[in-house]
């Protein structure tokens, strides 16, 4: 009997597979029609973000001795120190180039900042930066100060892997330090500056990243045989701001 059944189940299969598909709407009847719905949200980062190639930002590419960066959606994620190597004392008026940006895997490119915006909220930033003190001895017993030297920043460019369009309104493509003051470099305004981008001074084609930092020096101050150093302090603030305002 179990047999039987299981025939007629397998046959009752069979035909019905061989059976041609039917529409039974009425003839004239609208088409029927769903919607549905694709949905992602995204909340802002607060991980890391690590060094990149200031020509090409898309690669990865870390410093040698990075400084450490700042934590949080919004960030400087590194900026370079400037090292004028060892200069021969002189007497008249000179200017000193910064060496290129060193990476681990040998290169040199432009020094630069790097700023990641990761807070999802298109509210705009702006990059500023205050030299701390002329450069002066590190002297326990009076540190002696290299009177009358500025340190220029020029080149500045920004660069990302962010669609262009969305690039900081304002650049400053050259800019001379006063000790103890604080000046604006770039002004990403609402709507601009979002994900990783790099101030990099140098072009793109790194062909004059060693000659885009400068210190000059006035011949009339007198000089040490010692190392003089300064720090810079950079920072970065939500508020929008326009470098000539």
């Amino acid at each position: 009997m179990k047999s039987t059944y299981a025939t007629a189940a397998l046959l009752s299969i069979s035909l019905l597979g061989s059976l041609p598909l039917t529409s039974f709407a009425a003839e004239g009847d609208a088409a029927s029609t769903v919607t549905s719905k694709g949905e992602i949200n995204f909340k802002a980062d607060s991980t890391p973000t690590y060094p990149v190639d200031p020509t090409n930002p898309e690669d990865p590419k870390p410093p040698v001795d990075p400084n450490p960066g700042t934590p949080g959606p919004l960030a400087i994620d590194f900026a370079s120190s400037f090292k004028f190597g060892e200069q021969i004392i002189s007497t008249k008026n000179e200017t000193y180039y910064a060496a290129a940006q060193t990476f681990t895997d040998g290169d040199t490119g432009p020094n630069y900042v790097q700023v990641t915006d990761k807070r999802g909220t298109f509210e705009g930033w702006t990059l500023s930066v205050a030299q701390s003190g002329q450069f002066a001895t590190a002297d326990t017993d009076g540190s002696k100060e290299l009177t009358g030297a500025a340190l220029t920043l020029g080149n500045g460019e920004v660069d990302s892997v962010t669609d262009l369009a969305y690039k900081p309104g304002t650049v400053a493509a050259e800019t001379t330090l006063v000790p103890d003051q604080k000046v604006e470099l770039v002004a990403a305004n609402t709507d601009q500056g979002m994900g990783t981008w790099v101030y990099r001074f140098g072009n793109k084609e790194n062909t004059n990243a060693d000659a885009s930092v400068a210190l000059s020096v006035p011949g009339k101050t007198p000089k040490m045989a010692k190392q003089y150093s300064t720090t810079l302090n950079w920072s970065l603030e939500t508020i929008p701001a326009n470098l000539n305002s």
